[in-house]
C-alpha cells in the first residue's frame, strides 16, 4: 500500500467498499492462506469473491472476519476514511464529529474509534533514547486537588526525547518523540514502572526535584534541575499543555478508565507528525492483523 499525504488522493484509491475489500484481501491472504478451522493451506473462492473457502473443511471466511473490521455497522469505505482522519489530522476527531460527518450513531463512532485506538496501540512505540525529560501532570476537575494530592483527577506521567540544534548562534531545543502513561500515584515504585516502560535504560533522564525520582531511577543516569516555575523545562511543559488542551478541547471529558487509549492516540500522531503520510497504511495493516474486538471488550479494556 502506498503512502498518502492528502485525503483526496486517498479517497480516489478507496472510493468504494470493493476497493477496501481488495486491500483487506491482500493484507490478510497476500502471503498465503491458512484455514482458521483446520490449518489447511489450500483455498478457493468462497460464497463471494472476497471470501476464501478451505478446500479441506469447506470453511468460508470473509476478508473482514477476525479483524478489527469484523461486523462493523456501516460501509467499509467510511471506515477507511475515518481511519485516515484519525491517523493524520493533527487533532484527530471526536466521536461526535465522526458521527455527524459520516451519518452514523455516536455510540457506533465511539466503538469504531476504540478499534482504531487499539490498532494504533498495537503498532507500538520504541523506547525513548538519549536525552529525556520527565514530569507528571493531572487531568480532570477537582476543587480539592492541591499539589500532588490528585483527589479525583487522573495522573499522567510524561516523557519527551529532546534534541539540540544550533540556529543563529543559539542552541535550540526541540522535541523528537514523546510518551505518556496514566499512573495511579506519585510513589517511587509507580514512577519507576513508567520509566521502565517508556525510556531506554541507557538514556540520560532529567527531572525536577521531586524526591520520588531519586529511588525511581535506580542505576540510571539522572540529572535534577529545579523547575523554576517551568522555566527549566519549557518544551516539556509546552507538550503537557498541548496534550491537556487536546483532551479538553476535542473530547471535553475522558474517563480515567479509558484515558490511556486516548494518550496512545495522541502519542501515535505526535511521534509521526513529520512522516504522517505512512500512518494510515500502518494503522490499516494493524487493524487487519489485530484480533476482533467485541463491544463488551471495548468497554472493559
Amino acid at each position: 500500500m502506498k503512502n498518502y499525504s492528502d485525503f483526496p488522493s486517498f479517497t480516489v484509491d478507496f472510493a468504494t467498499d470493493d476497493d477496501c475489500r481488495r486491500f483487506l484481501m491482500e493484507q490478510k491472504w497476500g502471503t498465503g492462506f491458512i484455514c482458521r478451522r483446520c490449518g489447511h493451506t489450500k483455498s478457493v473462492k468462497g460464497r463471494t469473491w472476497y471470501y476464501r473457502r478451505c478446500q479441506s473443511c469447506k470453511y468460508d471466511e470473509s476478508c473482514t472476519a477476525h479483524t478489527l473490521f469484523h461486523k462493523i455497522k456501516f460501509p467499509l469505505v467510511k471506515a477507511f476514511w475515518i481511519v485516515f482522519q484519525l491517523s493524520t489530522l493533527k487533532k484527530g476527531m471526536s466521536t461526535c464529529a465522526i458521527a455527524q460527518q459520516y451519518g452514523i450513531h455516536q455510540e457506533t463512532a465511539w466503538f469504531f474509534k476504540r478499534k482504531v485506538q487499539q490498532a494504533q496501540s498495537n503498532v507500538g512505540e520504541d523506547l525513548l533514547l538519549e536525552s529525556i525529560e520527565v514530569d507528571e501532570t493531572m487531568f480532570g476537575r477537582d476543587p480539592d486537588s492541591k499539589g500532588r494530592y490528585p483527589g479525583t483527577k487522573s495522573i499522567i506521567q510524561v516523557a519527551i526525547e529532546v534534541d539540540f540544534e544550533e540556529k543563529n548562534g543559539e542552541i535550540k531545543q526541540r522535541i523528537k518523540r514523546a510518551r505518556a502513561k496514566h499512573i495511579k500515584d506519585f510513589s517511587a515504585d509507580t514512577l519507576s514502572e513508567g520509566i521502565e516502560e517508556m525510556i531506554d535504560d541507557q538514556a540520560l533522564v532529567t527531572t525536577d526535584g521531586w524526591a520520588g525520582y531519586e529511588n525511581a531511577m535506580g542505576e540510571r543516569w539522572h540529572l535534577v534541575f529545579n523547575s523554576d516555575g517551568g522555566e527549566n523545562f519549557k518544551k516539556l511543559h509546552w507538550f503537557i499543555f498541548t496534550l491537556k488542551n487536546w483532551l479538553r478541547g476535542i473530547h471535553h471529558k475522558v474517563s480515567s478508565f479509558h484515558l490511556q487509549k486516548y494518550l496512545n492516540e495522541f502519542i501515535y500522531r505526535f511521534n509521526r507528525r513529520n512522516i504522517f503520510s505512512s500512518s494510515t497504511s500502518e494503522v490499516l495493516k494493524s487493524m487487519v492483523k489485530s484480533a476482533w474486538m467485541p463491544y463488551r471488550h471495548a468497554i472493559e479494556m
